[in-house]
């Protein structure tokens, strides 16, 4: 039935949103900037056969925005932008419908319609209800939007519980794939390093960020 709703016409994309959170708070915009745009472009490399529009910001630092052809990796990246603005953070919207303006453009500050306008409202909601992630997916299955929602904010709310040590454990350990690997970069033991992997519930979170990933495919 998901699969059936979702063989619509060609202007049909989800749209993802970001709304930079406390940016101003920032003592060097300058440098934040460098490291948002160097984050956007490896992204949009790195997963360039997702995008239809290449992420891009659209207001100064404070607002980045693209389209995809496909919901399946929307929340990887978001989670892959905000570890790479770590510790700043943005607020996401990801929301599949159509678009009517400037669609060949394949540029993102551009393209316009009611997805880009249903994001808009979900960012304002997010700020209002202090969530992280609003997805709009499945208009005929919100059940299926309100448990990726609360998954995706649980998920943020324990990453966010933690510590330096363990940000920088769980980054290289995912970057690297081995304890001794990461071990040896941080000067400390592998003893260490597990420690901090258990702490911080990575295999658990891991498994969740995975259902999430399934539940979007069935989105497609």
């Amino acid at each position: 039935m998901l699969q059936r709703y979702f063989q619509v016409e060609s202007k049909i994309f989800t749209v993802i949103v970001g709304d930079l959170m406390s940016s101003r708070a920032s003592l060097d915009r300058e440098q934040l900037s460098h490291k948002i745009r160097l984050i956007i472009g490896h992204l949009s490399r790195e997963f360039r056969k997702e995008f239809y529009a290449p992420l891009t910001l659209t207001r100064g630092i404070d607002e980045l925005s693209g389209v995809f052809k496909r919901p399946d990796t929307s929340y990887q990246i978001c989670r892959l932008l905000n570890e790479g603005v770590y510790p700043h953070l943005f607020r996401f919207a990801v929301v599949r419908g159509p678009l009517d303006i400037a669609i060949s453009s394949r540029d993102a500050r551009k393209m316009d319609g009611p997805a880009f306008h249903k994001a808009a409202d979900l960012i304002q909601q997010a700020k209002k209800e202090n969530l992280y992630y609003c997805f709009n997916l499945v208009s005929q299955f919100a059940e299926l939007d309100s448990c990726l929602n609360e998954l995706a904010n649980l998920l943020h709310i324990i990453r966010s519980g933690w510590s330096n040590h363990q940000h920088s454990v769980v980054q290289l350990y995912e970057k690297l794939g081995k304890q001794k690997a990461v071990a040896d970069e941080l000067g400390i033991t592998q003893q260490a390093v597990s420690d901090a992997l258990r702490q911080a519930h990575w295999k658990e979170l891991k498994r969740a960020e995975h259902m999430i990933g399934e539940i979007l495919k069935k989105c497609s």
